[in-house]
Parts: structure tokens; C-alpha cells; sequence
């Protein structure tokens, strides 16, 4: 070997060995020659040190991969949470009306309207009394008038978005007085006081009870403030906590005949129905038996839904068809995360050219040089990942919607985008060991 050579080999291993940073020495004496140099690589030159090494000589490129692994972990974990919350949400009311009920409840609609959560309903609440004469339904609370519709009260002098709920209290649908008190009912808590009720079972015209209304604490409203709905006043009397339907719409709890009078220019319509089960009889036998009489009937035609197939419904108009675009930049994002470190891993391999042909000259296997990059890889990987999910915890508490965070959800994200970035990085890897071992020798 000659003299030039011995010394762009001796430069390039050095450089290897110490990232071009330090000095290889043994009891304090510079190794003069290459033969001991290469003698001593297997020792020195080993996975650890060239790991730990390289990554402190390109610490500001490691750290600018890991922030932006982490932005992106953010955003991905972000959106899923915002898809867990509106799941939670749209569930929230309904399961809240079975636990109420302590058994299964049926929800009756307009004919063909596809349930109030999906389309347009109005019910003459006289017409269906006919329902009660079904053999599985609760003789005690048999039917439930309610009214579930969405409106734009002024609260704060400002217009928002609400759901109105108008039903009778001791009835199915809002909060009772137990939900005051007790923490296992399914309202609970409630501040302040309920609503005064209105005087009959029936509608009538005169029966108009004291415009008091319950709102949930996302309004900022306080007891003893009101809003205006319909361009009436309505007195806050009682607050829920967490009583929201999807996209972080409050509900407000009111009478029925409140809420007839101030949306529905005091008319008898209700726009759904709840009927109770009875013990030892389930809603889905309920639901078939009171569809088998409207269609005998012919005069009272319904849609009936059970608690399940309303929950799908909403699920189904409320969230999944606005989030389908959401999933969609979702994988996209995990696809960004991948590109981005194989990207920055090709470009910081292809500039180790000469290390990596040096490691392959004094016999390194293909294997060894992967496994040192992936290492690399996998590092800044989880870390991004580690320092994403702090992020999105963080981010949620001050997110200007409900934002749900799940440990499960942030493991699978995390695993999820190691194994993008990995597999990026192992693509780098395979294109690395294409480097042939003479180019050590190459003076440029």
C-alpha cells in the first residue's frame, strides 16, 4: 500500500472511529501507522461508540428529525382524539336515557324520517297512546314525550349552536331529582335547582310553566343569568357538567311545554317519543312489536329505532361521514413521518459514504452497517414519538374542542410511526450497503 493511501485510509478510519472529532490514542501515544489502527478497530470501532458518536456529531439534524417526528405524532394523535371525543359525544345522551330507564328503550319518529337524528320528525304526542297497549311495554312510564332538536340561543349577547331537549320531569330524557344528589345516576351532577314543570300529562295551550331552562357549564353561563331562545328569555336555574352533544354542542334541559312554546310556537307536536321496556322483555322484541302495530294500524305509521340503532345513526350522520377526510390525512401524516426520516436518513447515509466503506473494508458485514443506521433510526423514532405524545397531552387541555386522549390510541400511534420510520430507514440502510468498500481510497 502506498504512502497516499495509507494515509487517506488512516484519515477516513480515524474519522470513522472518532466522527472526525476525536483522537484515537492508546495509554496517551498517538497509533502511528495503519495496520495497528485497523488492529485496534474491532475494539474501539464497535456498535456503541459509532452509534452514540455519529449521532452527537449530527446533533442538530437528529433533533430537527425528532421535532418533526413529534409534530406529526401530535397532529395524528390530535385528530384521533378528536374522532374518540365526538364518539364519546354522540353516545353520551342515549346511553345516558338506558341507564335512566334501567332497561331498553325504543325511540319512535316520523315515518321514514330515518330517527330526529337523522332527518325531520314531528309527532302528535296524543296519537301515540295507541303504543301503550303493546304487551312489552313499562306500565308505570310508558311513554315519554320528548324533543331533541338543535337551535342557535343568544347567550352572552353572542349566537350559539345548542340542543334543545324539552321533556317531562319524573318521565325518560333529562335529568330528575336524583341526579341532585346521587353520583351513580346517569345526569349526574347537577348544580342549582330543576326546572318547574309544567301542570298536566296532556298538552294543553295555557299550560306554560316558568321559562327556566339547565344548561351545561361549557355555555359559561351561571345560575341566575338567561339566554334567549326564539327571541324569548329563558331563566338559568341548573347546570349539567359534560353534557354535550357532538362537535362540543351543549344541551339545554327544559319542559316540554317550554320547549313547544319557545321552537314550536306552542303546538302539540313533539318530534320523538321514548317507550320503556318492560322487566324480562328486551327493545329489540319491544321495537318489532310496535312496528307490527303501526303497520296494522295504518293510521299512526312510526319509525322505530333501538337505543343501539340510534347510536349508529348518529355515529353515522354526525362523525363518521365528517371524518372520513380526517382518517384520510391521518395515514397520509404517518406516510409524511416515514418519507421525512428516510429522507433525512438517506441524505445523512449517502454523506457516511466513506465511513461506511472503511467498516466494509476491514470487514464489516452488510448486517452490521444496517443494524448501526436502524439503530439510529429507531432512536430518533421513539423519541419523536415520546416527545409527540407528551405534546398531544399537553395540547388537549388547552385544545379549543374536546380533545379524548387514550393510552391505547397513543401506543398504537406510537408503534404505528416506529415502524414507518423504521421501515424508511431500513430502506436507507439496504441503499448504504451498495457502497463499495473502495471508496476509502478515493481521495474526494
Amino acid at each position: 500500500m502506498g504512502s497516499d493511501q495509507r494515509l487517506t485510509l488512516l484519515r477516513v478510519v480515524e474519522k470513522t472511529c472518532t466522527i472526525s472529532t476525536f483522537i484515537l490514542t492508546t495509554e496517551g501515544k498517538k497509533i502511528q501507522g495503519a495496520p495497528h489502527l485497523l488492529c485496534l478497530c474491532g475494539s474501539l470501532c464497535n456498535m456503541k461508540s459509532v452509534f452514540i458518536k455519529d449521532m452527537a456529531y449530527r446533533k442538530a439534524r437528529i433533533a430537527l428529525t425528532v421535532v418533526s417526528v413529534a409534530c406529526l405524532v401530535l397532529l395524528i394523535l390530535l385528530m384521533g382524539g378528536m374522532m374518540d371525543a365526538l364518539k364519546m359525544q354522540a353516545r353520551d345522551y342515549v346511553e345516558s336515557v338506558d341507564r335512566q330507564a334501567e332497561a331498553g328503550v325504543v325511540w319512535l319518529s316520523s315515518e321514514r324520517s330515518g330517527s330526529t337524528f337523522a332527518g325531520f320528525s314531528l309527532l302528535n304526542s296524543e296519537y301515540l297512546e295507541v303504543f301503550t297497549r303493546v304487551k312489552g311495554v313499562d306500565r308505570e312510564t310508558p311513554l315519554s314525550p320528548l324533543i331533541f332538536a338543535q337551535a342557535r340561543p343568544i347567550i352572552n349577547g353572542k349566537e350559539r349552536k345548542a340542543v334543545v331537549v324539552g321533556y317531562k320531569l319524573g318521565k325518560l330524557g333529562g335529568p330528575s331529582e336524583r341526579d341532585i344528589t346521587d353520583p351513580a345516576s346517569p345526569f349526574y351532577p347537577i348544580t342549582g335547582r330543576l326546572f318547574q314543570s309544567s301542570q298536566y300529562e296532556s298538552w294543553r295551550p295555557e299550560d306554560i310553566p316558568p321559562p327556566e331552562v339547565i344548561v351545561d357549564e361549557w355555555t359559561g353561563l351561571e345560575i341566575g343569568q338567561t339566554i334567549e331562545l326564539s327571541g324569548k328569555p329563558l331563566r338559568v336555574v341548573g347546570k349539567t357538567k359534560g353534557r354535550l352533544f357532538v362537535f362540543d354542542t351543549p344541551l339545554l334541559f327544559m319542559d316540554i311545554r317550554t320547549a313547544q312554546n319557545t321552537i314550536l310556537d306552542n303546538i302539540i307536536y313533539i318530534n320523538t317519543m321514548l317507550v320503556k321496556a318492560g322487566k324480562d322483555y328486551s327493545e329489540s322484541q319491544l321495537a318489532n312489536d310496535i312496528k307490527e302495530l303501526s303497520n296494522s294500524t295504518g293510521s299512526v305509521r312510526v319509525d322505530v329505532h333501538t337505543g343501539s340503532q340510534i347510536v349508529k345513526i348518529i355515529l353515522a350522520n354526525f362523525v363518521d361521514e365528517p371524518m372520513k377526510g380526517v382518517r384520510a390525512l391521518r395515514i397520509l401524516l404517518w406516510l409524511a413521518t416515514g418519507l421525512i426520516v428516510a429522507m433525512i436518513t438517506y441524505v445523512t447515509t449517502m454523506e457516511k459514504s466513506r465511513e461506511i466503506g472503511v467498516l466494509k473494508a476491514i470487514g464489516a458485514s452488510d448486517r452490521y452497517v444496517v443494524s448501526l443506521i436502524l439503530k439510529q433510526v429507531i432512536t430518533m423514532a421513539v423519541s419523536g414519538a415520546a416527545l409527540g405524545i407528551i405534546l398531544a397531552i399537553v395540547s388537549a387541555r388547552f385544545f379549543p374542542i374536546m380533545v379524548l386522549m387514550s393510552v391505547w390510541e397513543s401506543v398504537f400511534v406510537a408503534v404505528i410511526t416506529i415502524a414507518v420510520c423504521s421501515y424508511g430507514g431500513y430502506l436507507a440502510a439496504k441503499r448504504a450497503t451498495a457502497v463499495d468498500p473502495m471508496i476509502a481510497f478515493r481521495g474526494r
